[in-house]
């Protein structure tokens, strides 16, 4: 008896030591619970591409201690017969905000400077890499039991907002205190481009997002040298405190991942050059896009962090239904379930999150999907268990079922993969979370009942099948037959209730009854409040019926991914032809020679290298006869916005230099296959008018079907933009918009001029730090450095103007500091003043006969341009529109029209002359020897409103031919109603109830407006 208390005592005391050890004071008595498990008679999958078949896994204080097969069973385990389920490894999850507050808590987090300063953090409330998640965290009771039911085990847990957000802790999702549950803090370092979009907050663009980030990464390398710097010689002003800086070189110094969340797939290539440019170690939360620019982003070598959020599929019941979803829409519906096994077969390491999903219901839905769609099993288990677990250096302790592993398990009934497959139980460290038990019970088959009331005795027959939870009966009298409301057990309890009068039984008839030994007994109520009993006798079981129908087939997409992804992409770039003749044309030079009738064009690797009559065809040419045809340079536009991502204006502050449109270049936008049927070969990208001095440049080439970086233009001259007048000063943007500075035209010139100076003392600083490199080295600032660039005549300015008034100030503001004006833009009131602008060696880009639209363009004419002209200022004429861009030849015209500019000079305004502007005239806008072979083929003359434009070309390529439109149009067609009948097909629609539009695209139209409030 003694030697029974003292082995009772003794295991008491061994889970007692070897139970989790906690710092909390215990208080009152202490609870123990069993802490060995014995998990027999398991089909066991301890990772991909292993199986064990009636094996055993013993835990022991949360830990695996042993499993596989004739495993010995401790004495002290609390043995469990698993016969029949299956185990795999529990799931890991890299992308949720679980357990943490949805407004962040002011634990641990530094305010905004713009209102309240708490803590030396960064000045922009964006930017809190000092977040720490293990902080904040606490157990989610409710989305705890969402993850574990579809199979998740424990997460990586970070903030959801901001731009910088801090660094994730890994957690389980079992329940406790969060002592109990963070496994491991400061995992990963998050950055995000999602930021503030309210107006009056900075950044609320794209490309203000990543110029914060490029920003913060600098003054983060800057705060370390300058401390380092100070340390050694102190006598000198000490260097600001600040965390956030603090924080991101302990980050970068431990080599940690910096995880980048993208919402399409050109943000991927964003995030990764970001990463390259600060040696970042990264990875990329991905979109659900990444197919349509697979090759390229296999390229990157980038771990993505997958989302399996499958678009709902369009509503398409109606033709006109139809009609209004995009092509883009439907093609993402057909292709996003392959996007999983696409990537992983290309060989992208992959890992799956539950990240953008509505419903995290859909996870295990659209996982089985992705596998249907090609996705291997053993490739799908991996991305949740191993190679999670290695991503974030985890994996001695979790991803598969392996001894000395922490005992994360979960148990289905059959292959996990299988869409008739339930999870039972998930087994969190040790403890087990019941997901959904079978029923203790199997009632399918046919039974005869009587109910017995008094002395009265009605007897009938019950067919129950279906599913053994999802049960189907009927209940049988005679010939009569009536199905049951309510059929559910619950134990051995059986309840139901069915519509009795066709029965000859009034109203609704109710009863429960205990099932024992194949029969039912219990007592039920009639609809008259009279109690009966309830009695059955199985009569036979119940057998499964043969599936006589055909296997459902899973149909792939329908067609290649094209470049990009709209009806008029192509499968690759169009070739560069070797060599190409262009015979017979009148060609419109746009030099000197002026006009050239029935004249050729010899063009070799993208280069013009003849120009002549009768010039002789050789072997291994393409020879196009454009006999009646008539061909000029690519026509170029000196102020768009199209193809830009996210915001065409950085509106948080008045100032901002540092922010590039390179940045944010959208290569998809379809305004680029519709400019390139205008004959646009060129555009000048400019930031909008919102601030006093916005954004930098990007000028590209028309080169529709590649990526962003491949359609700048190369080594062009860096412009910027400026913008004077009503916008920069917020004159019509509503009331709450009245307190950033300025709010005057005369705040507009100040604003510039404090600028240009802060330039000057900004050069001067590094001048005196390369004298003396003792001292702390300046802070390297972005919206500094560029103007100085401008300072420098390294970039030259592009002006947002109106009012002769501000376009005089802004040519004094240009003499004081010696920099150059490439371009007013508008310019609506400089034929007033054409002779001051020509001084300066300014160019005009002007609206053609835009007027009216507001009082700040009261006395704008149609002639400007012509009068500026004559007055020998290079003019252009831009489009400010996607729309106008598809005509800029027509917009030319208007020249010929509005002051009898001649044909030949008419056309320059929209060839030549924005190159002069943009100083890249060495390479386009003219038809001549050694230039590109940027050009047009009309079917008449360019400046005719009955011409078309037959073909664009660009470096030799050919970006646009009229036929092969009409060839694309018929197919898109075909396209869409293939798909549009897919879904017809499908009524069951699986998704996780994601957005199927696609942030950075739209076929049908794209919106360039210079600012939110207004056009111009």
């Amino acid at each position: 008896m003694r030697l029974k208390i003292a082995l009772i005592l003794f295991i008491c005391c061994t889970i007692i030591i070897n139970a989790q050890q906690k710092s909390e004071q215990v208080e009152g008595l202490r609870v123990n619970v069993a802490g060995v498990y014995a998990l027999k008679n398991l089909t066991i999958i301890p990772e991909p591409k292993n199986k064990i078949e009636n094996g055993v896994i013993i835990i022991r204080d949360g830990i695996i201690q042993s499993v596989g097969k004739n495993i010995s069973i401790p004495n002290d385990a609390l043995v469990i017969d698993c016969k029949g389920l299956t185990a795999y490894p529990g799931f890991i999850d890299l992308s949720t905000d679980y357990g943490l507050p949805k407004t962040q808590s002011p634990k641990n987090e530094v305010q905004s400077h713009t209102t309240e300063n708490r803590g030396a953090g960064s000045w922009n409330s964006n930017v809190k890499p000092q977040n720490s998640s293990a902080d904040n965290f606490a157990s989610d009771k409710e989305l705890a039991e969402k993850l574990r039911a579809n199979g998740f085990t424990s997460v990586l847990t970070y903030p959801s907002k901001g731009i910088f957000r801090g660094s994730s802790a890994h957690v389980l999702l079992g329940e406790g205190d969060p002592n109990s549950q963070i496994i491991n803090s400061n995992v990963i370092n998050h950055i995000s481009f999602d930021r503030d979009r309210s107006e009056d907050n900075y950044p609320n663009s794209l490309m203000g997002a990543i110029a914060l980030i490029r920003q913060t990464f600098i003054d983060a390398d800057w705060y370390l040298k300058a401390w380092s710097v100070y340390e050694k010689n102190p006598n000198q002003n000490r260097p600001e405190i600040n965390i956030a800086l603090d924080i991101l070189n302990k980050a970068i110094d431990s080599k940690k991942y910096f995880m980048f969340e993208t919402n399409d797939e050109l943000n991927i290539f964003r995030a990764s050059k970001i990463a390259k440019e600060f040696s970042l170690n990264s990875i990329v939360r991905g979109n659900g896009f990444e197919y349509r620019r697979l090759i390229d982003i296999k390229g990157l070598n980038q771990t993505i962090i997958l989302p399996i959020n499958f678009p709902d599929a369009p509503k398409v019941e109606t033709p006109q239904e139809a009609y209004d979803v995009e092509y883009s829409d439907l093609q993402h519906w057909d292709n996003a379930p392959e996007n999983p096994a696409r990537l992983q077969k290309a060989g992208v390491k992959i890992s799956f999150t539950t990240a953008t999903m509505k419903d995290v219901s859909k996870f295990l839905p659209n996982l089985r999907l992705a596998v249907k769609r090609g996705l291997s099993i053993d490739d799908a288990l991996q991305a949740l268990t191993l190679t999670p677990a290695k991503i974030i250096g985890a994996e001695k302790n979790l991803g598969s079922i392996s001894t000395g592993k922490i005992a994360n398990i979960i148990l289905t009934d059959g292959d996990l993969f299988n869409e008739k497959t339930k999870i039972r139980e998930n087994w969190i460290a040790g403890k087990k979370y019941e997901i959904s038990s079978p029923p203790q019970i199997d009632l399918r088959g046919k039974w005869s009942f009587s109910i017995i009331e008094n002395t009265n005795i009605d007897t009938g027959s019950i067919d129950i099948t279906g599913e053994i939870e999802s049960l189907s009966t009927n209940y049988l009298k005679g010939n009569k037959k009536v199905k049951a409301t309510t059929s559910k057990i619950e134990g051995k309890k059986y309840t139901s209730s069915f519509e009795g009068d066709s029965l000859g039984l009034k109203g609704i008839v109710r009863f429960t009854a205990q099932f024992e030994n194949e029969s039912l007994l219990g007592n039920g109520e009639f609809a008259n409040g009279n109690n009966f009993i309830f009695s059955a006798k199985r009569i036979s079981q119940f057998v499964q019926p043969s599936d006589s129908s055909k296997p459902s087939t899973i149909q792939n997409a329908s067609f290649e991914v094209v470049y990009p992804e709209s009806p008029f992409g192509r499968k690759e770039i169009p070739l560069q032809i070797e060599n190409l003749l262009l015979k017979n044309a009148t060609i419109w030079t746009s030099a000197e020679s002026g006009i050239l009738k029935e004249t050729d064009i010899l063009i070799s690797k993208g280069k013009i290298i003849q120009i002549g009559k009768n010039l002789s065809s050789q072997k291994n040419i393409v020879e196009i006869d454009c006999s009646g045809k008539h061909i000029s340079a690519g026509l170029i536009d000196a102020h768009s916005h199209t193809a830009i991502s996210n915001g065409v204006n950085e509106s948080g502050q008045s100032i901002t230099a540092e922010v590039r449109i390179a940045d944010v270049v959208n290569s998809d936008d379809i305004s680029i296959y519709r400019e390139l049927a205008g004959g646009l070969t060129t555009a000048n990208l400019l930031h909008g008018s919102a601030n006093a001095i916005g954004g930098q440049n990007q000028i590209i080439k028309l080169r529709w079907g590649a990526l962003p970086e491949e359609m700048k233009f190369e080594n062009a001259m860096p412009g910027i933009k400026f913008a004077l007048g009503e916008n920069p000063k917020q004159s019509n943007w509503g009331e709450k918009f009245t307190t950033r500075y300025p709010q005057t035209r005369m705040g507009v010139e100040q604003i510039i001029r404090d600028d240009f100076i802060a330039a000057v003392e900004y050069e001067k600083s590094f001048q005196d730090y390369k004298i003396n490199s003792n001292l702390i080295p300046p802070r390297r600032d972005l919206e500094l450095e560029t103007l100085v660039e401008i300072l420098n005549k390294k970039r030259i300015v592009h002006a947002h103007s109106y009012r002769q008034d501000e376009i005089l100030m802004l040519a004094r503001v240009a003499k004081d500091f010696k920099f150059k004006i490439g371009t007013f833009q508008h310019v609506l009131e400089g034929y007033k003043i054409a002779e001051a602008i020509k001084e300066i060696g300014a160019g005009a880009s002007c609206f053609t006969d835009w007027w009216g639209y507001k009082y700040e363009v009261v006395d704008a004419i149609p002639y400007a341009g012509a009068l500026m002209h004559e007055a020998g200022v290079l003019v252009s004429f831009n489009s400010d529109s996607g729309e106008l861009a598809r005509r800029m030849n027509l917009e030319a015209a208007k020249a010929v029209k509005y002051g009898g500019v001649s044909e030949t000079e008419a056309l320059k305004f929209v060839t030549i002359n924005p190159a002069k502007q943009l100083m890249i005239d060495s390479r386009v806008g003219s038809i001549e020897i050694g230039k590109d072979a940027d050009f047009v083929i009309w079917s008449g003359s360019p400046l005719s409103t009955e011409t078309k434009c037959l073909q664009t070309w660009i470096d030799g390529r050919k970006y646009f031919d009229i036929d092969e439109n009409k060839t694309m149009n018929e197919e898109s067609i075909k396209k869409r109603a293939v798909i549009v009948q897919k879904i017809l097909a499908n009524p069951t629609k699986i998704s996780g109830g994601g957005p199927s539009k696609n942030s950075h695209r739209s076929e049908r139209y794209s919106c360039t407006d210079e600012t939110t409030e207004g056009n111009n």
